[in-house]
């Protein structure tokens, strides 16, 4: 069968359309990077040592979701807890908040000294922590909420000094994943502080 060149010209024309279309369809879609998350210590400067001696810290205990890597999100008005996609703690949460918390009592001169278990020295006092609740709240009251079960132990004497559980529920600038994590981390800075008032109340 014959064409006329104008006929022919409109078949191939149609024939770069209909791959041009198949091209598009097949793309793969954009993946977004992974994004990182640290917390950072805030804590101010006392002259005065409440703890004369050294004092160690745990590994934060954690279960299910809450010692993974990725952030976690929920509602207000629900129950369900779910992980972000591409948005990850800079390490799990139960290192990422020992060394916080190493950190922050450095930063306030709670004790002559604050090491971790890697030390290998025998401490005066113990501190341990369990995560009950870090996660991001996401509507219309958006917000980082934290729950830490935090405990002071006296070697020398096995007595317990401090046992609580700490709250706290700062509210994010907006509705967005990074909003979210700056929250967190100024509500576990709150925890901390209280934590630490708590100690200097009750030091031996």
């Amino acid at each position: 069968m014959k064409y006329s060149s104008k006929r022919l010209g409109k078949v191939l024309a149609l024939g770069l359309l209909s791959m041009s279309v198949l091209s598009a369809c097949g793309s793969a879609p954009v993946v977004p990077e992974d994004a990182f998350y640290r917390i950072t210590p805030q804590a101010e400067t006392s002259g005065n040592t409440a703890l004369d001696g050294i004092v160690e810290v745990g590994r934060f205990s954690a279960s299910g979701s809450l010692g993974n890597r990725p952030l976690l999100m929920s509602y207000r008005d629900s129950n369900e807890v779910t992980e972000y996609n591409y948005h990850f703690w800079i390490e799990s949460p139960p290192i990422l908040l020992q060394s916080a918390l190493v950190s922050y009592l450095r930063l306030a001169n709670v004790a002559t000294q604050v090491v971790t278990p890697a030390m290998r020295v025998t401490p005066d006092y113990t501190v341990t922590g369990r995560v009950l609740r870090f996660e991001t709240v996401r509507g219309t009251a958006p917000a980082g909420v934290v729950t830490f079960e935090l405990a002071l132990r006296q070697e020398r004497t096995d007595k317990i000094l401090v046992l609580k559980e700490y709250t706290a529920d700062v509210a994010a600038s907006q509705d967005r994943v990074q909003d979210g994590a700056v929250a967190l981390e100024q509500a576990v800075n709150q925890a901390f502080h209280n934590f630490i008032s708590d100690i200097r109340k009750t030091s031996p």
